[in-house]
Parts: C-alpha cells; sequence; structure tokens
C-alpha cells in the first residue's frame, strides 16, 4: 500500500446485492467532508475486480451476498488489494462471525442498522489508525527508488510517484527451475529467506515452505533430512485448524535459530509428493500468508507436480531460477507453455544463477530464448557449494560478497526491505556479526 501524507480523503468501496442500501450509502456520504464513495458493486465478483483495479481505502461488504459469501470477498479482497481496510454488514452480527472475520482481517462487524453518521465515525477511526500504524513503519523504511520493481521492469511504472514512502506487504514468492533440478533453486530460496530475516532494514517474519519432494531446504540449514521431521512434515498440516493459533503454528514448524526463518518441512520421502495436493497447498499458504510478512516456497523441480500449480497459482511472484546453459532452454519452453495455460505468465520473473561460468550462454543469448523479465543475475562462487555442504548459507557466512549483494538486489523487487547499505562495495557493510546481533531481538515469535 502507497500511503500520501498530505491526502486525508477515504475512497470507500460499497458491496450489496440490495439496490436500496447500495444507494443509501452512497447518498449518506455525498459531500461528506473525508468519505469519498468511488464504486458500487452488487456482487462478491465484481468486488474484487474493482478492489484490485482502484485500490480503495476502505470497503463495507454486505454479508449475505447471492453470488458468494461476504468473508470469502473479503478474503480475497485482502489479497489483491491488500491496503484496503475492510467491513462487514450484517442484520445477524455474532461473536463468532467476529472471531472468523477479525481472522481474515476484517476491522470491524456492524449492523446494517447502524446510522450513516455512526458508520462514517467508525470507517474513519479504522481508517486512520491503519494509516497511522503504516506512517511509523514507514519511518523505519528504506526510501525506495519508485520504478526499481518488478513492475518497473515490464515498462509499466506510471503509477509511481517519485519519494514516496513505501511499505511492504505480505508476499508469497514462488522459486522454482522450470522441469529441471540442479540449478541452484532450493539455495536461491534459503538465500533469499536469510537474507530477510538477518540483513533487512527492519524485523521481517519469514517462514520457508519446502515444496519439493527431495527436501534439501532443512539439510542446508543443518536442520538434517526431512525423514528426521515426520512429526512436523507438511502432510500433517491437514491435521492443523484453518485458523490456528501461534502456538499450535509453531507445533507444525520448525525454527532455524541463527536467523530466526521458520521451516515447514518437505514430505518425508520423495512418493510421497503426490500426497501434496491442491487443497493443501491452499491450506498451507493461507495459513503461512496469515502470519508472515514474506512467505518463500522451494518448488519441486518439475511443473507436473500439483504442489508446483497451486503454488504458482496463488503466489503474489514466480521466481525462475535458470542456468546460462543451452540444454536448459527446451525445459523453459515447456515450463512457459504451462504457465501460460494457468494465466500466470504476468508474475514470473527470471534470474540467472552463475551467469560467469566459463563457457557459459551470454546473457543476451539468454534473454533471446527466455520471455520473462529478469530481476538479477547471481555470480558462481565456490563458497555458495560450501556453505550448502556445512549446513550453514554462504549469505550469512559472507555477508559482503557479490552473492550475497545480488541476492538482497534481487530479493529487493518483490519485496523492498533493504535500505541503501545493502548495495554499498563489500568494505562498508555490516559483518555477519552486527547482522546477527539484532536477530534475537527482531526474530522471536511469529
Amino acid at each position: 500500500m502507497m500511503w500520501y501524507e498530505n491526502d486525508q480523503t477515504i475512497r470507500m468501496m460499497v458491496v450489496d446485492d440490495d439496490p436500496d442500501y447500495r444507494e443509501k450509502m452512497r447518498a449518506t456520504f455525498e459531500g461528506h467532508h473525508r468519505i469519498r464513495v468511488i464504486a458500487l458493486a452488487q456482487g462478491g465478483r465484481d468486488a474484487v475486480g474493482l478492489a484490485r483495479d482502484n485500490a480503495p481505502d476502505a470497503v463495507i461488504i454486505d454479508l449475505g451476498l447471492a453470488d458468494m459469501s461476504g468473508l470469502d470477498v473479503a478474503e480475497q479482497i485482502a489479497k489483491v488489494s491488500p491496503g484496503t481496510v475492510v467491513f462487514i454488514a450484517t442484520d445477524t452480527p455474532s461473536m463468532d462471525l467476529y472471531r472468523r472475520a477479525t481472522a481474515l482481517g476484517v476491522r470491524q462487524v456492524f449492523t446494517k442498522s447502524m446510522t450513516g453518521h455512526d458508520i462514517a465515525g467508525m470507517v474513519e477511526q479504522e481508517v486512520d489508525a491503519v494509516r497511522e500504524d503504516l506512517r511509523r513503519q514507514a519511518e523505519k523504511m528504506p526510501l525506495v527508488t519508485p520504478g526499481t520493481g518488478p513492475a518497473g521492469l515490464r515498462g509499466n511504472g506510471a503509477g509511481y510517484v517519485p519519494r514516496q514512502l513505501q511499505t511492504f506487504k505480505k508476499t508469497v514468492i514462488a522459486v522454482t527451475s522450470g522441469i529441471k533440478g540442479g540449478v541452484g533453486k532450493t539455495t536461491t530460496s534459503v538465500s533469499m529467506a536469510c537474507a530477510a530475516a538477518t540483513q533487512a532494514d527492519v524485523g521481517v517474519r519469514v517462514a520457508l515452505a519446502d515444496l519439493n519432494e527431495s527436501g534439501n531446504v532443512t539439510i542446508q540449514l543443518n536442520m538434517g533430512p526431512p525423514e528426521n521431521h515426520v512429526a512436523k512434515s507438511i502432510l500433517n498440516w491437514h491435521y492443523m485448524s484453518d485458523n490456528p493459533s501461534v502456538e499450535e503454528l509453531h507445533e507444525f514448524m520448525i525454527k532455524h535459530n541463527p536467523t530466526g526463518v521458520w521451516v515447514v518441512p518437505a514430505v518425508p520421502t520423495p512418493d510421497r509428493i503426490v500426497e501434496l495436493n491442491k487443497d493443501l497447498i491452499v491450506k498451507v499458504i493461507n495459513i503461512l500468508r496469515q502470519n508472515f510478512d514474506l512467505v518463500i516456497c522451494d518448488l519441486p523441480p518439475s511443473i507436473t507436480f500439483d504442489a508446483s500449480w497451486a503454488t504458482i497459482e496463488l503466489a503474489d511472484y514466480v521466481l525462475l531460477v535458470v542456468n546460462p546453459d543451452d540444454q536448459e532452454i527446451s525445459g523453459i519452453k515447456q515450463f512457459c507453455n504451462v504457465v501460460t495455460s494457468l494465466g500466470c505468465s504476468g508474475k514470473c520473473y527470471r534470474v540467472i544463477n552463475k551467469y560467469n561460468e566459463p563457457e557459459s550462454l551470454s546473457i543476451a543469448d539468454m534473454n533471446r530464448s527466455q520471455p520473462y523479465p529478469m530481476l538479477g543475475k547471481f555470480p558462481y562462487d565456490p563458497g555458495v557449494r560450501r556453505g550448502r555442504k556445512l549446513g550453514y548459507p554462504y549469505i550469512l557466512e559472507q555477508p559482503n560478497s557479490e552473492y550475497a549483494f545480488h541476492v538482497r538486489e534481487v530479493l529487493n523487487k518483490m519485496f523492498p526491505v533493504f535500505g541503501e547499505s545493502s548495495f554499498q562495495p563489500s568494505g562498508q557493510k555490516k559483518s555477519i556479526f552486527s547482522s546477527l546481533f539484532g536477530i534475537f531481538k527482531r526474530n522471536t515469535a511469529v
């Protein structure tokens, strides 16, 4: 959400299948000194599209819409317009409804008999509270250069205003290698998670979900193979409640103490990857999105599994890790065909790993054969492999290295939490000891 400090206007949308109530809300706020109704919707599907296109500051949703539940609409709007403050209107309020609504991020549930004056006061109070919270967060955030994110890479930077304070939104990144393993996909996932948790300019809650059948995340973090964590395997999330407490969530995850990253271990054995179906993936990602700021999902090295398809559909960004090898070109074409059929090509980006290995394809050759915008490139560094074998990620051992610099640079384009100091030459950056010093203050619980 971008917040404009001098603009006190509240742009609001009303969603109700009763035309009389929609007209009542429109008339109530006509001429209001702050609240302006910018959109009216009679159904949930229309409302989600309007929220995505207009990013209103507030939305009032009728609980009993004809085409879908108001709670489902609230959940979808939170994904497409995370800065929108959501209110639920109903004729039959209850404590159970309030608990379910607030678990989805709804700020208030109110009765439809409430007066326009009282509704206006409630909307102003809640929106102002959210803006104040964003202001406090923004004071801790770096100033982000407009147009440096993925939208700018696609030539769609018209909405950026110079030198705005930008706060991060909760983000899910799916990291994939298309249909080929051994390209550095898991190492990239682990490195980005560790960088966000230990080297960002603000405290970030990070989750790392291992959806790979071989389960290398816990190995790279020196936690042992997946078969050592059967009780916390992702397959056991079938038994977790849809809105778990922090304590219940911790029962199904492992905390990496050196960084504070919370890990969802992979399936215990590769043959059980088929049990990782779409319903389970949806449940896992929705819970993680509610409880963490950044969720990184390490996908299988195959686009044919349900785990890959479902995660790509749910993710905010899909990061394709490739090597500069001509043997990968045919596999990438197959990946592109699948992603296009899912309607997800617009959120796919690319990073080239080990771009400087001898006799590799040039960057220009890679760009000609691969359609997605390139967020960056990682150099070959033998220390990366050494860190992987030792179970201590290289980005923690050498945070001043060229490799670490490029990892932060790529991640910052999707999840902007690193300030200018993260991109300074090697000798000017803080050491791993100073980076880790603040972890114990920042990464306590989820």
